[in-house]
Formats: structure tokens, sequence, C-alpha cells
């Protein structure tokens, strides 16, 4: 598989045992992924070579992280020690890509042995929370990131608005190597739906039997938005309201686009204050909006203050 030039759908694995993760990763396989997380410290091994046995079992390309803080293992210092071996043995394998947290990355002896890889990409990753980021936050600790030598960044970050999320398109569209921007929860839907417009290397889709809050369906991926055709020109148009889950928006509109030839997507948009929307999205790549105040504490009492030119789908 040809990893520049063209986007990834890839499934975040979390399971008990290895034989769940095996049989999830064929489910993902069918639900349309290129790739899959195989979130290693979720599972429960009595023997390590158990690990290097799901390892090279693996149906679909793979990256292979370990989450020291969520780890099955008892004492920190074991979290640490299990995390360097089986990320180690990842490399050792071949294994398509290794994720890495910041801080294991910048680890002496784990540094030395990610330099001296031969065919593992490496992506470092880092958890951002404590506030709206800024573009000059999360550009700060891009760069520091590369420094390890990264081949990918990935940003894991916590958004408490819908736009949280603009420095977070602008850091997709200057960085200059390939980046992964997850934002967690329902506010951080289009994070994985606007991704690959703004130049995303990665998006995130769960299995249709395990979604994941704020994170979009395999299923939904590959057949209502056919991310795959999303690009730099696609222009933007949703569905604004709180909540806003219930929207057919989606099934519908998306099917219309494509069958008339159209480069557009539309998305639901989970906003709390419609004001504070549209002054952060500016850009004329936001062609058009249905606004539905549906009557809920989430619904913003400025909105009736606000003028706006929408194009209603």
């Amino acid at each position: 598989m040809a990893w520049r030039g063209s986007l990834l759908v890839c499934s975040p694995l979390e399971c008990e045992s290895p034989g769940e993760m095996l049989t999830s990763m064929e489910k993902a396989k069918a639900e349309g992924a290129d790739l899959v997380e195989l979130r290693i410290d979720s599972v429960s091994f009595s023997h390590f070579s158990m690990a290097e046995m799901l390892i090279k079992k693996r149906t679909l390309p793979s990256i292979v992280s370990y989450r020291i803080e969520s780890s099955r293992t008892a004492c920190n210092g074991d979290r640490k020690n299990a995390c360097m071996q089986v990320l180690r043995l990842a490399i050792d394998l071949d294994v398509e890509f290794v994720e890495m947290d910041y801080e294991v990355a910048s680890d002496i002896s784990m540094a030395d042995y990610a330099y001296n890889r031969s065919n593992s990409k490496l992506i470092v990753s880092s958890y951002v929370n404590g506030g709206k980021p800024s573009a000059e936050k999360l550009g700060y600790l891009i760069s520091c990131m590369q420094s390890t030598g990264a081949d990918v960044i990935k940003l894991v970050i916590d958004v408490d608005y819908i736009t949280d999320l603009a420095p977070i398109f602008k850091m997709l569209s200057l960085c200059q190597v390939p980046l992964i921007a997850l934002a967690v929860g329902s506010r951080g839907l289009i994070s994985q739906l606007l991704g690959p417009k703004f130049g995303g290397f990665l998006v995130y889709g769960s299995l249709k039997d395990r979604e994941i809050p704020g994170m979009p369906t395999l299923v939904s991926l590959r057949q209502v938005y056919k991310v795959e055709h999303i690009n730099v020109d696609t222009k933007v148009f949703g569905l604004i309201s709180n909540p806003v889950g219930h929207s057919k928006g989606p099934i519908l509109h998306n099917p219309a686009f494509r069958h008339t030839g159209y480069n557009g997507i539309y998305v639901p948009m989970l906003v709390d204050d419609i004001k504070e929307f549209f002054k952060t999205y500016t850009s004329t790549d936001f062609a058009g909006f249905r606004y539905t105040c549906i009557p809920n504490p989430g619904c913003s009492t400025h909105n009736s203050q606000v003028h706006i030119t929408m194009v209603s789908y």
C-alpha cells in the first residue's frame, strides 16, 4: 500500500483478548478500513509471546500502539517496561506503523532503537488538553515532536466547542509532515469528516457494533461521506443544531451531491453558540447551512441576534 498522497481510513481496536482482536480486525477489513490501530495495552496476555503471535497474524496493515496510562499491567514500572517491549517487538517485526507517546519517543533508549528501524514508520503522538488550543501552541508542540524523528505526528485533542477545531484545521493545512488530528467528543466529529479537506494523513472510524462518541463509523465514512473523494476544493454544508445526532441530512444530501457531480460534503455540526461559530468559520469553503434550534439549554439565547445568509439543504 502506498502511504503518501492517499488518505488512510483506520479503525482503532481495543479488545480484551488476542482472539477478539483478530476477529475485530476482520470486521474492520469488511467495513472498509485500510488499516487498524492495535491497542496492545487493552489486551490481557498470559505470556509476552502472545503479543508477538497477534502482531504476526494481522490481516491488515497496522499501527501498533501501547498507552502506558491505560495498560492492564498493574504497576507503573511494569507498564513502562511492557510498553518498551511491545514497541521494540513491533519495530523488529517491521509493522507498518509504530505509535509512541511523545514522552516515550523522547526516552533515550527508545529514541536510539527507533532511529535504527528499517521499515516501520514512526508515529509520535501527544494528548492535548487544558483549554482551547491555539495555532501557536499546536505549532510549537508539532515542532518539538518532529525533533524525535517522527515520520507522522498525531495530536489527540480535547475540545469543548466546535470552534476549538479551527486551529486544528489550520495546522492540518500548514504542517510539513503528515499529521493526524483526532478531536475527542461529540463536538470533534467534523475533525474526522473534514480532515481530508485540510490535508489530514489519516482519519478514524469505529466498527459498526462498537461506536465511539464523536467518531464516525467506518461504514459512514465509506458509504455516506465517501471521504476518499474529499479534497481541498470540497465545499462544506451542514446542519447546525444542538443536539444534532438526529439528523438524516448526511444520508440524503451526500449521495445527491455525488449524483450531480458536485464537490461538496454535508455534515452534522453540534454548535453551542452560533454567533461564535460564524465569527470563527468565515471561509467561503463553508458554503451553506441549515440551522435548527431545538429548545434546550445548549441552544444559545443569543441566536436571534445573528443575521445569516444561509443555503438551506
